[in-house]
């Protein structure tokens, strides 16, 4: 996937875009707008970004569940090759081990993203805080970037090109 960034002065170019981009058919769920209003989004009736969109969750908590796991899956075999309670743990140990390490990893991972700003927004949030608005556009293969980029150049006097990333994801 593809994500397209876009810097606007207005709300109501927000809208026009908008409107221009679901007529060529880019859905609602492949467009974020971030601004300091959030209220002012919401009552325009544009898609706004979410927690998920705007911390860091996904990808904290995806590295800390990786962590998890590779510490529960040592713990595992550490705990059936000990026997530390003098009977015989087996598969069954490290499996739960596994598990466990995996689950609380992701949870602590979760919690230290949903306090940090999501990494990929890092280099627009000058320009958000001082009061413009960021559309982030997904495209899911070239055909699509092309009807963004076309919609785009056609507002190239209220939209400004901020920035794009070939291989999105959420989890990197």
């Amino acid at each position: 996937m593809k994500r397209l960034y876009y810097f606007t002065k207005s709300l109501a170019s927000v809208k026009g875009i908008t409107n221009e981009l679901q007529q060529v058919g880019i859905g609602e769920n492949h467009l974020h707008v971030m601004g300091n209003d959030t209220m002012a989004i919401a009552q325009a009736h544009v898609h706004g970004t979410t927690p998920w969109e705007e911390t860091d969750i996904m990808h904290s908590g995806f590295v800390g569940a990786l962590a998890g796991m590779g510490i529960g899956l040592l713990s595992g075999f550490l705990l059936a090759g000990m026997d530390p309670w003098g009977m015989q743990l087996d598969t069954g140990a490290i499996i739960g081990a596994t598990l466990f390490g995996t689950c609380f990893g992701a949870w602590l991972g979760g919690l230290r993203g949903v306090s940090s700003q999501n990494h990929h927004l890092t280099p627009y949030m000058d320009r958000v805080m001082e009061g413009d608005y960021l559309m982030m556009v997904d495209a899911d293969d070239d055909n699509q970037a092309g009807k963004i980029e076309r919609v785009m150049a056609g507002h190239r006097h209220e939209a400004e090109e901020a920035g794009r990333e070939e291989h999105f994801s959420p989890f990197d």
